[in-house]
């Protein structure tokens, strides 16, 4: 599938709220396509957003790791910030290292 129609993908998933699309994008081969989806999920919001994207902070590419805590921010789940400070202590990158103190910033404490 050409890239165009997975970014179509990604755009109608998170105009009609859909996690789970949103979820499995996020699992393309196609980087800038998945980025985009984990990027999303911060949009749409939800449980099983939450849920993906705190496995998300443990991802091998930082920049899925920063988009993670970004969209995690985005979405303020107060038990999301455990999650970001738990694997903050071991992050060496520091773009997302300051995604990750900003994500934090947003959520209000629990």
């Amino acid at each position: 599938m050409l890239f165009g129609n997975k970014t179509k993908q990604v755009e109608s998933a998170i105009d009609h709220k859909k996690a789970d699309k949103l979820i499995a994008l996020a699992k393309d081969k196609d980087e800038a396509v998945a980025l985009a989806a984990v990027k999303g999920l911060g949009v749409v919001g939800g449980e099983d957003a939450i849920n993906f994207l705190v496995t998300q902070l443990r991802h091998i590419k930082p920049e899925f790791r920063a988009a993670a805590a970004t969209s995690l921010g985005e979405i303020g789940d107060p038990h999301a910030k455990a999650h970001i400070s738990g694997v903050l202590k071991f992050e060496k990158d520091t773009a997302t290292i300051q995604a990750m103190h900003a994500a934090m910033a947003k959520i209000a404490d629990y």
